[in-house]
């Protein structure tokens, strides 16, 4: 139970600063170490400390900005909460094992908000999704049929990526990496319900060109927790 509690508010913790790298990856002159101290995108006023707390900064200030009154957008504060709380499900007595599922949540969250805030994927965060073959419950390489169906599924989606845009070349790699990690069940099941939680957002935004990866890296992280109940 403390092993799990900890993992929990750790991970609360640390995706706070992943947000925060993401979010200043794009902007000229800014770095996850500059400028030093967090502050609102509205009034660029630099937030207190009680302001940086991850979930309860936002609760204490109402989901408002404290100086401006600006709404401070959900997405951040929601990535936390899940983060932590499923990071805390997943957390085992076994030190190494909790620090693989930190490093993995670390880099779906990463991928998720480079996607969310940019339309980007880079590659080499993929290398953060390693992990999952030591956390999956025997875990084995797919077989000779699984990875012609694979290599076929994955020639279809990159179609679809090229020639009628309906995906990101990100979110196939992306897909690549469930197939080989998670096999062809359960990465259906990722992309099924990566699609039912963003038809809700599609419906609201047909205008929008909408980042996939965020409900992709949300549906990884139930999924893995499932096979791991």
């Amino acid at each position: 139970m403390f092993a799990n509690l900890f993992t929990a508010i750790f991970t609360f913790c640390l995706s706070s600063f992943t947000n925060l790298c993401a979010a200043r990856l794009g902007v000229v002159g800014e770095s996850p170490w500059s400028p030093a101290r967090s502050y609102c995108p509205h009034c660029r006023h630099p937030l207190c400390w009680w302001q940086l707390i991850p979930i309860l900064g936002f609760i204490l200030q109402g989901g408002h900005c404290h100086f401006c009154r600006r709404r401070i957008p959900i997405y951040d504060t929601a990535c936390e909460l899940a983060c932590g709380l499923f990071a805390g499900l997943l957390a085992t007595p076994s030190l190494f094992h909790s620090f693989l599922v930190v490093v993995v949540i670390q880099a779906l969250l990463f991928i998720a908000s480079c996607d969310y805030y940019y339309q980007s994927l880079y590659p080499l965060n993929l290398a953060g999704l390693l992990p999952l073959l030591l956390i999956i419950p025997n875990w084995s390489p797919p077989a000779a049929l699984t990875w012609l169906i694979i290599t076929t599924t994955l020639g279809l989606l990159t179609v679809m990526a090229v020639c009628l845009n309906w995906l990101g070349g990100g979110d196939v790699m992306f897909i690549a990496i469930l197939f080989f990690a998670f096999g062809l069940e359960y990465t259906a099941l990722i992309i099924l319900i990566s699609c039912l939680a963003s038809l809700p957002f599609f419906i609201g935004r047909r205008q929008a060109r909408l980042p996939f990866l965020p409900f992709l890296c949300l549906a990884t992280i139930v999924v893995l927790t499932i096979t791991c109940a």
